[in-house]
């Protein structure tokens, strides 16, 4: 917590998500992309109630995934005190808290810190004891199809572990598991048939909804028309977010090989991994799904030592908090940008910049440059197109397909235009910059 309260003085988003929660807020249409499809519309909602306390969208929406990821880290505890006992339980639940990508998105305006509350509970939910305290079957259950309506696609990868777990739980406790998927389909009823209404119908919401993952997997899998090289591509990138936050549980916990239950672990992690690697997996906190089983199955089996869970904590800090920004200006900068992007160090890196860019922008009006400015940085994380119309709404922002021809005021990314863009203009004057953006000026 005191590591994210800087996180909490945020002002601009994130990424493009972020901006399509903020203006979901403000307006809920998920046609206008406000947020995007499917909606997210209980993220929405309770974000938009946090907001009066929060001061602002998108505080707001980082205090919600604060309060999530303290809901998700003591629902994992719970669940790890059943799989690995209590010692490791410990150990597990703080090396979780400090990996990289929790880090990162429990503290940030976006939601897919939510995929790591509904992964535990599904994971409690096909561990624990029918045995004793049957209603925990109806709570998991209810709880997955409320969690659905904050993020639906993590709760739609677990179905396969939570038709296992009534499967399991069936001989024992069959009432309570009749009755928590009554629940649980009567709470994701509750948000999704008013959300298919606001939008015209569940037929247009699913359509909406199946171009929104189409659009997603077209440049990343071969299956939906990606060339080969880019699903290589996004194969590696998946490597390197995962061995970002496994390193500090291999050195934490090495190779372990005792467990049990070890076929409810594959159906818990298969339906994520098909994801990651075969359709869409472009963002480390994509694979929160999957981080309480793999930290489970790491942690199964042999004694803990205390230098070593240490030692794991502080391989995490120094990957959250290294300063990747310094080499964005090397030639070959995307291997590093792609760890830059999956730590905490580029949320405060970023909300530093913005605040920068807003002092630049206000002296570019102040001196009389004209509008449109251009918009050429073309990446997911901010600034870009969609968080600069919402961030900065005083200026006039356009993409360089639409350029004026005039003298103009461009964005760009670190390294400024490329060979193409700079024929379109005589000279080009850069104004100022970091290791993230750069401001340049445009003469015909």
């Amino acid at each position: 917590m005191a590591l994210h309260i800087p996180q909490l003085t945020a002002r601009y988003s994130f990424d493009w998500d972020s901006a399509n929660y903020a203006r979901g807020m403000a307006e809920f249409n998920v046609v206008k992309h406000q947020p995007h499809p499917p909606g997210y519309p209980l993220w929405v909602l309770s974000a938009r109630a946090l907001a009066p306390f929060g001061g602002g969208a998108m505080r707001a929406q980082i205090v919600l995934a604060l309060l999530l990821t303290m809901v998700a880290l003591a629902v994992f505890f719970s669940l790890a005190r059943q799989t690995v006992g209590n010692d490791a339980a410990l150990a597990s639940t703080i090396l979780l808290a400090f990996s990289p990508a929790v880090s990162l998105y429990g503290a940030e305006p976006g939601t897919l810190i939510v995929d790591l509350l509904s992964s535990c509970v599904a994971g409690y939910l096909i561990f624990l004891d029918a045995g004793v305290r049957r209603w925990r079957i109806v709570a998991c259950m209810a709880t997955l199809g409320v969690l659905a309506g904050f993020r639906e696609s993590g709760v739609i990868l677990l179905v396969p572990l939570i038709v296992a777990a009534s499967v399991v739980h069936w001989r024992l406790a069959r009432r309570e598991v009749v009755a928590g998927v009554l629940v649980g389909l009567a709470m994701f009823l509750a948000w999704y048939v008013p959300v298919a209404q606001a939008t015209g119908g569940w037929r247009v919401l699913q359509r909406l909804s199946a171009e929104q993952l189409r659009a997603s997997a077209q440049v990343t899998s071969v299956f939906y028309g990606a060339t080969g090289d880019r699903h290589l591509k996004m194969i590696a990138e998946n490597g390197i977010y995962i061995v970002m936050n496994l390193a500090a549980w291999l050195v934490a916990f090495g190779l372990r090989k005792s467990m049990r239950g070890g076929w409810r672990y594959a159906v818990w992690l298969i339906p994520n991994l098909v994801m990651l690697f075969g359709i869409h997996g472009a963002r480390a906190g994509y694979w929160l799904l999957s981080f309480p089983p793999l930290l489970l199955i790491l942690a199964s089996g042999g004694a803990l030592r205390l230098r070593r869970i240490l030692a794991g904590v502080v391989v995490s800090l120094a990957i959250s908090y290294f300063p990747y920004g310094r080499l964005l200006s090397a030639d070959r900068w995307t291997p590093y940008y792609l760890a830059y992007r999956s730590t905490s160090r580029l949320a405060l890196d970023l909300e530093a910049s913005q605040r920068r860019l807003d002092k630049t922008l206000h002296d570019l009006q102040a001196s009389g440059e004209r509008e449109p400015y251009v918009c050429a940085r073309n990446l997911h994380e901010a600034p870009n197109i969609r968080t600069l119309t919402y961030d900065f709404p005083y200026v006039r922002w356009t993409t360089p397909e639409d350029a004026p021809a005039f003298a103009s005021i461009w964005l760009f990314d670190q390294h400024g235009p490329d060979a193409e863009t700079r024929e379109r203009y005589t000279t080009w004057e850069r104004i100022t910059g970091d290791d993230l953006i750069s401001i340049w000026r445009s003469t015909p």
